[in-house]
């Protein structure tokens, strides 16, 4: 038996309810029909749902529709601002706000949410191996850019063992060596502070 279309399980689930007019609500059943068909890669966006029930000449509340954001606007929403990786301080608690998220996700059991935090690590990794490789840019930067690279590597790799990775990797010696300038400016904020 051949597998349906999304196309086709739209028209069926709001067949199978008896929808009538869709509104926001209708759209949101009609998603998670075609979740638990097809798992979560199964989910439309609101505007492609109505324009498959419009296409059928069905009757949609578009007012409703178009104010829906979609899961990854949703996600995007959550994850605006988490990753800063303009410097090493500002990486460094960036992931760790990224890896609250993605511990509170994991708990839920949402996986999407996981997913976007780990996508969201590998494009900022990307952007930062790309700058280390700018001949434009200082070397210090680009020396910087790689750590920050590293950094969400680790992470990525092993989210559990990152805190205690990152405490070693700032004791080492090329650490040391490579970001003096850093800890020197760390130790006078400290000062100041005090």
């Amino acid at each position: 038996m051949k597998r349906k279309t999304k196309r086709e399980m739209v028209i069926e689930i709001y067949d199978r309810e008896a929808m009538g007019e869709v509104t926001a609500r209708e759209i949101a059943q009609i998603n998670q029909g075609l979740v638990a068909e097809f798992g979560e890669g199964g989910a439309m966006t609101p505007a492609e749902i109505a324009r498959v029930l419009t296409d059928e000449e069905l009757p949609v509340r578009f007012d409703q529709i178009f104010a829906m954001s979609t899961p990854f606007e949703r996600y995007q929403h959550i994850f605006d601002n988490v990753l800063q990786c303009e410097s090493l301080e500002a990486t460094e608690a960036s992931i760790r706000r990224l890896d609250t998220l993605y511990r509170k996700f994991q708990r839920l059991g949402d996986r999407r949410g996981a997913r976007f935090a780990r996508e969201l690590a590998i494009r900022e990794k990307r952007r930062a191996t790309s700058l280390s490789e700018k001949a434009t840019l200082a070397e210090v930067q680009r020396a910087e850019q790689s750590e920050i690279a590293q950094w969400l590597t680790i992470w990525l790799q092993t989210p559990d063992l990152f805190d205690q990775w990152l405490e070693l990797r700032k004791a080492t010696p090329d650490f040391k060596r490579t970001f003096a300038h850093l800890l020197e400016h760390a130790d006078e904020k400290e000062k100041h502070s005090n």
